[in-house]
């Protein structure tokens, strides 16, 4: 219970200390809003100079307990000592007035699924992401009291604006007072939805919209989990709120907040930078001017450019992990990152026509669905006959039009407020149709009724948690029974001696432990433990191609093999081995030796390594004029080269050779020989003695990757030991 009251407290203080801070600046700005728009629009502006505070707090290795205390009490008091905040108290008008029955409806609706959010939130956070990265970072950061140096996991290059916000809540109560953080937003994001129909006297809009979002199944489960999506979909709303409340008074001070919260959009998620596009085109539309444009982005630039500054200092890439054929550096691969987006870009649906019912109705291939009644959005076209309607579909059909890039049913929750405004406005002034639409919504969205028609596994709330919530089951027992990735952290915890790192080829609950765990496809490092390992087992990538090209001796000091064909897409270009011969016999290897490749130069020396078990790759599609290159350091007869590769990339490169008189790369007109090679017997053992080498002496592996069957039956092949196992995954010591 204790637990349970200081997640509480955790949330309320950071809630408080947002709500205070967005109060002070609107104060200060002298900005006035309806009572209803109070709240939330304080809250999110709040929580965007909140996250900055903290920012600076991590960047110098301030954030301790105490500190961050303070800042909340800080941020509290500041506005108990000023009171600065103005409104405008108008009242409601008639049109704004609801019925007693209206009254006890719309309470009843939001207060079932608000007591089945709240006590899911309280919970032990066990969800996926949550405990995977979301939290862990946080818990990261916190040991070490500011930013480290994370090269190893791409999802800490991602912009963390919302986990800035968890930062003192998980101090004061751990993972779950992130969650119920995140649940504040999810209030807020619905009392602004409400606000805003009452702004534009259409309030049965206001309620109607807020609800099919607060209802909607995905948002529910995402609003009460340590994620982000929901309070990113209350930043961006606010944005746009922000913007109507600025075209309605022409106060050039409610420009600070759109810039401020346009420019936190980037900072919570990059997906949700589109606002400040949209801000910026609604600003010049409307004003006709480019002065208040600039304003909101330079104002975007005080939110947007310390994450981007993060980035190019610790990963050099200041929108790490992508673009990296842009901004090339050794910490991701171009073609990870491009299997990855591609893999976010389907799931497992293989003909997207079908995605409208996998978000709405399935929702397993989606992780999520939105609810059935969102298959009645197209309906919202009929908004456009209203000026707010066509501003409302915008901002959505903008939005949308990043998602496709992810179609996880998670990714539609910024767009939902848009569509369901637009779809309550395009029903007309029927309150008896909204009610009815709104009660099916309820019924369809409550778990009882999910299990009925959405696809076993999909992911959703399940029942009231109170036992967990108040911690009657014990958190540990909890969480063990709802995610396996918490009982391998814990097994790592208990097994593995700190200071050491844990190679795993999947995701576990890293929040939970504080052992650092690499997981194979997030890093450039990890993708090429995973090769290594692979190279020990899987026999395409083993060196079993070796190819001899020979001419006519030459006298050289620069040497080179280069590609001269486009692989097909993914397709790569691999050496293990490169080997340089005079008349039989083999040049020694030097110091002297300069080596280089292109693309992914890092790599270069596993080319060079007598090691069977790695290989060099370009890791990205090959292409014409792609090399490796050696520089002897002085000229050097030689007549051959030899290629060891793998025959899961059969390309073939040729031999070109550095003229000195004519300063060109001349084809040394070399005759191909191709037979097969048999890599080593021992390759197993050279593949775990490479990881070794790499300071990595701990494997986790669960029982359903590829190769589990070959590291169980022979952990002694491979050069390990067994340590322990839990049901699902088996951890290995590398034997020195």
């Amino acid at each position: 219970m204790i637990a349970a009251l200081k997640a509480i407290l955790g949330a309320a203080l950071t809630a408080w200390a947002c709500y205070a801070a967005g109060s002070f600046l609107i104060g200060r700005l002298k900005l006035k809003l309806e009572r209803a728009e109070r709240f939330p629009l304080a809250f999110v502006l709040g929580a965007a100079c909140l996250h900055l505070a903290v920012f600076v707090l991590l960047a110098l290795h301030l954030a301790y307990w105490p500190v961050l205390v303070l800042l909340l009490l800080g941020a509290i008091l500041s506005v108990r000592l000023n009171k600065p905040f103005l409104t405008e108290a108008n009242g409601a008008s008639e049109s704004n007035r609801y019925s007693w029955r209206q009254i006890l409806l719309w309470v009843a609706l939001f207060g079932g699924f608000s007591v089945l959010y709240f006590f899911d939130a309280l919970a032990p956070e066990g969800s996926p992401d949550g405990s995977s990265y979301h939290l862990a970072f946080v818990a990261r950061y916190l040991r070490a009291h500011g930013f480290e140096r994370i090269t190893t996991n791409m999802y800490a290059a991602l912009s963390q604006g919302i986990e800035m916000l968890f930062v003192p809540a998980f101090a004061i109560g751990k993972h779950s007072a992130a969650a119920l953080l995140h649940f504040v937003f999810l209030m807020a994001l619905a009392l602004a939805i409400f606000a805003y129909g009452r702004r534009i006297g259409k309030p049965w809009a206001g309620v109607a919209a807020a609800f099919l979002v607060y209802a909607s199944p995905v948002v529910g489960i995402d609003s009460s989990s340590a994620y982000i999506d929901v309070a990113v979909a209350a930043v961006v709303f606010s944005v746009f709120y922000w913007l109507e409340i600025w075209d309605e008074t022409r106060a050039d001070n409610a420009l600070i907040p759109v810039g401020l919260l346009a420019g936190f959009s980037y900072a919570a998620k990059y997906p949700a930078a589109v606002a400040l596009i949209y801000a910026l085109g609604f600003v010049l539309w409307r004003s006709r001017s480019l002065k208040p444009a600039l304003r909101i982005a330079a104002l975007s630039a005080i939110m947007i450019l310390p994450w981007m500054v993060k980035d190019w200092i610790v990963v050099g890439n200041p929108v790490a992990p992508f673009a990296n054929q842009i901004f090339r550096n050794p910490n991701f691969h171009v073609i990870t990152i491009q299997q990855w987006a591609d893999y976010m870009s389907r799931y497992e649906i293989q003909n997207l026509w079908t995605l409208p019912l996998e978000v709405t109705v399935r929702g397993q291939k989606t992780q999520g669905l939105i609810g059935p009644v969102f298959l009645l959005a197209p309906l919202g076209l009929l908004s456009l006959r209203f000026a707010t309607g066509r501003r409302l579909l915008a901002m959505g059909a903008l939005l949308l039009a990043t998602y496709l890039y992810n179609v996880g049913a998670r990714f539609l929750i910024p767009e939902l407020p848009f569509f369901a405004l637009a779809l309550v406005l395009a029903l007309g002034n029927s309150p008896g149709l909204i009610a009815a639409l709104a009660i099916f919504h309820a019924a369809s969205s409550w778990p009882a009724e999910l299990r009925d028609y959405a696809t076993p596994g999909a992911w959703r709330l399940d029942r009231v948690l109170y036992k967990p919530a108040l911690r009657k089951i014990p958190e540990d027992k909890y969480l063990r029974s709802i995610n396996p990735g918490y009982s391998y952290a814990r097994m790592v915890d208990a097994y593995v001696p700190k200071g050491e790192r844990v190679f795993s080829v999947e995701t576990i609950a890293t929040a939970y432990t504080n052992r650092d765990i690499l997981v194979e496809y997030e890093c450039a490092f990890c993708n090429l433990m995973m090769d290594i390992l692979n190279n020990g087992w899987v026999a395409a990538y083993q060196p079993r191609v070796l190819e001899q090209l020979k001419f006519p001796e030459r006298t050289a000091r620069r040497i080179r093999i280069e590609q001269n064909a486009l692989g097909r897409p993914l397709e790569q270009w691999s050496v293990h081995e490169l080997r340089f011969f005079d008349r039989g016999a083999e040049l020694p290897r030097r110091p002297q030796w300069r080596l280089s490749a292109w693309p992914n130069p890092w790599d270069v020396q596993l080319a060079f390594d007598d090691s069977p078990a790695t290989r060099w790759r370009t890791w990205e599609r090959a292409a014409p004029g792609d090399y490796i290159q050696v520089d002897f350091g002085q000229a050097q007869a030689v007549d051959e080269v030899r290629i060891e590769r793998s025959y899961d990339y059969n390309l073939q490169a040729d031999v070109k050779i550095f003229d000195d008189s004519s300063g060109r790369w001349m084809a040394a007109g070399a005759s191909r020989e191709t037979t097969a090679g048999r890599p080593d017997a021992n390759i197993r053992r050279y593949a775990t003695r490479e990881l070794a080498l790499r300071g990595i002496h701990y494997v986790l592996i669960t029982d359903n990757a590829p190769g589990a069957f070959d590291f169980r039956g022979d952990p002694q092949g491979w050069g390990m030991e067994k340590v322990v196992e839990e049901p699902g995954a088996h951890l290995y010591r590398i034997v020195p």
